[in-house]
């Protein structure tokens, strides 16, 4: 990758940073626009979002949209910087996603290291997380965990410092929707 390229994937990075006020958790639906109407699309029984999620800066509002996967068993839910973002990468900072009879998926660095953490959660479920990281795009921290049938994977950007403990809350107060 060139300097020019690493510094577009740097700068669509921020913008995905920039709505998030750091370190705090809000409500879901005081800092979400359009999540009934995203969430009654899909006409599912069953769609699950945290009940928390990262702040975003004062008087800014994350945009919801939601789509079914190909197969009509998983769905997807983006949340967004613009109101037409629809989940593109340079515009989303965050999504949840299901998919039925999937696995957690173990990541690598560059170097062929595993850079993804099995963590207990205080109910005792399981997760795996994977710190953001640049390999030939940017990839967003992310905990995977399946319960019964179903994969759920939980993506955000966030800053690395409050990255870990944001996602595991974010889980944590899904958990009992979920599993």
């Amino acid at each position: 990758m060139n300097i020019k390229s690493m510094k577009w994937y740097y700068f669509l990075g921020c913008i995905g940073l920039s709505a998030y006020a750091g370190g705090s958790l809000a409500p879901t639906d005081k800092v979400t626009e359009g999540l009934t109407t995203a969430i009654a699309s899909l006409k599912m029984d069953k769609v699950a979002v945290p009940n928390v999620m990262p702040a975003p800066t004062t008087h800014a509002r994350y945009f919801v949209s939601a789509e079914r996967k190909s197969n009509g068993s998983g769905y997807i839910v983006s949340f967004d910087n613009t109101a037409n973002c629809h989940g593109a990468q340079y515009c989303s900072v965050g999504s949840i996603s299901t998919e039925l009879q999937g696995n957690p998926t173990v990541y690598f660095d560059n170097q062929n290291h595993e850079i993804t953490q099995r963590v207990v959660l205080p109910k005792g479920g399981v997760v795996y997380y994977t710190p953001s990281h640049a390999m030939g795009s940017f990839w967003p921290g992310r905990i995977e965990w399946r319960c019964d049938i179903t994969l759920y994977t939980l993506s955000w950007e966030l800053p690395s410092a409050n990255e870990r403990a944001d996602l595991l809350q974010m889980v944590s107060s899904m958990w009992d929707k979920v599993c």
